[in-house]
């Protein structure tokens, strides 16, 4: 019983400073750290990119004079802010920043930045959480089946396409196509691909809508456009060269992960797992430290 008693003692001497340490650790990382603003830390290494997001649709998606317009008319409804302002908090019906700001992309924020990359969400579905009429028709196109998210083609610092010539974004993936379009009377006559593929459906973009619809599909309004008196019945002489399987709005929805953010961790688990490894640790050592403390007090008494 002695011994047991001496033994546990032993696991306590190394199980209490272990676990101090544990629950220092555990409670520093769960102590809240303030994190850096967008425009305020992202200027010093990224100047092109914060002067891109000034200029474009994001930077200004709060101080747009025709959005305050359409805000002002629907009384300045909060369903608008949403999508407008950065961390918009129904509750109480404030807001982190105006416009969309580095944060609202780029979160969690990787608090050791730069030295670890900073965390950036490229997928459609976090456009689409605004873009949301523009997401569903992007969900029927081949883009969609081919993996070709909206950041493959639009600057989302600059809100606008990666180059001002649409035939250059184009041609990236349809190289070949691009080569014979360049031969044809449709190129003669000064067309380009997004004439036809990028029909215009609204005039300032609002609510969620392009101003050319994303389902890339070449219907035969495009075609009638230029064709009109050439079209005696479109719907038996001249139907679509393909038709597109209807869209599945829920594919949408399935396809989003809702990420809750994560619950701290309390220290005292941390602790009290390290402290119970402490005494395993300390009991199976005592033997020998016993051993090793009995041979030098039996050298002290020879001596």
């Amino acid at each position: 019983m002695l011994r047991f008693i001496s033994r546990l003692w032993y696991g306590l001497l190394f199980a209490i400073p272990i676990m101090l340490i544990t629950y220092a650790l555990a409670e520093a990382a769960n102590r809240p750290q303030e994190t850096p603003t967008g425009e305020l830390n992202c200027r010093e290494c990224h100047e092109s990119f914060v002067q891109a997001w000034e200029t474009g649709s994001h930077g200004q998606a709060t101080s747009d004079p025709a959005f305050r317009e359409a805000w002002m008319a629907a009384g300045q409804s909060p369903e608008c802010l949403s999508c407008h302002v950065t961390g918009y908090d129904e509750e109480t019906n404030t807001w982190e920043s105006d416009g969309i700001t580095c944060k609202a992309c780029h979160s969690p924020i990787t608090l050791n930045h730069p030295l670890a990359p900073m965390s950036s969400d490229r997928s459609a579905n976090m456009c689409g959480d605004c873009h949301t009429e523009t997401f569903f028709e992007w969900q029927i196109s081949g883009h969609r089946n081919a993996g070709v998210s909206c950041s493959a083609c639009h600057d989302p610092h600059a809100t606008d396409l990666k180059t001002t010539d649409k035939t250059l974004v184009c041609a990236d993936c349809h190289r070949n196509r691009q080569s014979n379009f360049a031969h044809s009377q449709h190129s003669q006559a000064g067309l380009t691909c997004g004439d036809c593929h990028l029909q215009k459906i609204s005039e300032t973009g609002n609510e969620g809508k392009a101003k050319q619809s994303h389902s890339f599909i070449v219907g035969l309004t495009a075609c009638n456009s230029c064709h009109s008196y050439q079209m005696h019945d479109p719907v038996e002489v001249h139907p679509d060269a393909s038709t597109p399987e209807p869209a599945d709005a829920m594919s949408a929805v399935e396809s989003l992960s809702v990420t809750p953010e994560p619950i701290p961790v309390s220290p005292m688990g941390y602790t009290t797992l390290s402290g119970l490894i402490g005494v395993a640790f300390g009991v199976i050592l005592a033997p020998y430290i016993e051993r090793i403390s009995r041979r030098n007090r039996d050298d002290k008494e020879e001596e």
